[in-house]
């Protein structure tokens, strides 16, 4: 299947030297070094010699082949030069901003890495940005590897190699801009070559070779991430946009604890958490107190409030609760404050024996607080907007006073205590986004037995494999 393109995009393409082909599902452009990290030259190292030109509508257009092993590539006025690294000689020069360079062998060496397929050096303000073309598969058999260990449960190698297969086409415009379809990142996913592939990991690959996540007949994005310490996470408490695929649930399978990194802890001072606010533009005095304001119905943090000391707050939102601050994941309580199990606050509204409490005749669980539409929260008897919210009658029944609103419109209360202190202690579970797939829970799965359909199935709601 192709990507489809416009005549406009494919015109693109070609006008940055790489072929309306790259732009198919069999084959992907990625970006090695581009914007702050293009390079002034590159080099390239094999054993077989190079070929050099140009890629148009037809393919590959050879203009010059040498054996020589080792070249260093470099911006010369408007155009490109090739150098013999070890001797300085010049091998090939063009005026075009763009050249494309077709390695002969097995493999080539680029920044300490080993690569396959062609590269494309673009000239852009002075500086080269590198890119490596390869067919798709060989694509993934140079994600997987450093993506998740090779030594691990073919199945999970095998989810792992799914997921990045959905990733790579469902975000293969990501880069477009840059004359690319991906970066070689955490940004995209983190892709170094054949370097540390093995015969399991490529095994991987190829009993997988062509297949997708799919919702009905739409293929989709395969996320992932390292662990979610006990719960995933719906994608639109994280980003936004709801998919009906990423969907989040309790995982019974991650084994938390033994996962390096899966249990955390950070501390940063009040200074340095206004220092982080500052940085990231959200304007705020000297730090008061911390409150994390809204959990979802997984215990991940879904909004965290912060109070300076002039009364100011600054609300942070999905997954700003994390990248702000430097946190491994939105799993975490502060100064022990707060839980991670999707129940709320602790505090128990007042009772007697073991009777049920009811709001306005509906019973409503115990342990928490209440709040009305979301807004406004009430703890035991507590007023709203200066009137009586609720009184108690047998300390069993509660009921509003007046009875404004039905009982349908109290909710659980998903706020956390306030936490005021010089220091705070952010102690959390999990590593990643939280949204999709657990790399570690994909692990613990196929330890159990599950095959790599059955771990995708189970972190992707509703979807297919084909």
């Amino acid at each position: 299947m192709k990507r489809q393109l416009c005549a406009l995009g494919a015109a693109l393409l070609l006008s940055l030297g790489v072929s309306a082909k790259a732009a198919e599902y069999d084959r992907l452009r990625i970006g090695l070094a581009y914007g702050s990290t293009a390079l002034a030259a590159a080099q390239l190292q094999n054993t077989e010699g190079y070929a050099f030109g140009t890629m148009g509508a037809d393919g590959f257009a050879e203009e010059q082949r040498v054996s020589n092993q080792k070249l260093t590539i470099a911006p010369s006025g408007s155009g490109i030069v090739v150098k013999d690294t070890d001797t300085g000689a010049v091998l090939y020069q063009t005026n075009a901003p763009i050249l494309v360079v077709q390695p002969q062998g097995d493999f080539t060496w680029f920044q300490k890495y080993k690569y396959r397929g062609s590269f494309v050096y673009q000239m852009v303000g002075g500086k080269l940005t590198v890119i490596n073309e390869v067919p798709l598969e060989e694509y993934i058999k140079g994600v997987i590897p450093y993506e998740m260990s090779p030594s691990w449960h073919r199945e999970a190698l095998k989810a792992q190699a799914v997921c990045a297969r959905s990733y790579a086409v469902g975000q293969g415009a990501r880069h477009k801009n840059n004359g690319f379809d991906v970066c070689n990142t955490t940004h995209c996913q983190v892709y170094r070559g054949i370097g540390q592939a093995t015969a399991n990991s490529n095994a991987a690959v190829d009993e997988t070779r062509g297949q997708y996540l799919y919702e009905g007949d739409k293929k989709v994005v395969g996320y992932f991430f390292s662990s979610d310490g006990g719960a995933t996470e719906s994608s639109e408490n994280v980003w936004s946009g709801s998919y009906a695929y990423l969907k989040g649930k309790k995982d019974p399978y991650e084994k938390t604890e033994a996962i390096s990194n899966g249990v955390w802890s950070k501390t940063l001072t009040a200074a340095e958490i206004g220092q982080k606010l500052n940085a990231s533009g959200r304007k705020i005095g000297s730090v008061k107190s911390l409150q994390v304001t809204k959990r979802t119905e997984m215990g991940n943090v879904n909004e965290l409030t912060i109070t300076d000391t002039s009364g100011k707050t600054v609300v942070l939102t999905k997954e700003s609760c994390r990248t702000v601050l430097g946190l491994n994941s939105i799993r975490y309580q502060i100064n022990g404050q707060g839980t991670l199990d999707g129940s709320g606050q602790t505090e128990a509204l007042p009772t007697q024996g073991t009777g049920t409490i009811s709001v306005n005749g509906t019973p409503m669980p115990d342990g928490t607080f209440y709040t009305i539409q979301g807004k406004d929260t009430v703890s035991n008897i507590g007023s709203v907007a200066g009137k009586t919210a609720l009184t108690a009658s047998g300390k069993e029944t509660l009921t509003e006073q007046p009875p404004t609103h039905p009982a349908s419109d109290w909710q659980r209360s998903t706020a956390d205590p306030v936490v005021s202190a010089d220091r705070y202690t952010f102690s959390g579970r999990g590593w990643g986004h939280s949204v999709g797939m657990s790399q570690y829970g994909a692990k613990a799965m196929a330890e159990q037995g599950k095959t790599y359909k059955e771990i995708l199935q189970f972190y992707y709601t509703g979807v297919t494999v084909k």
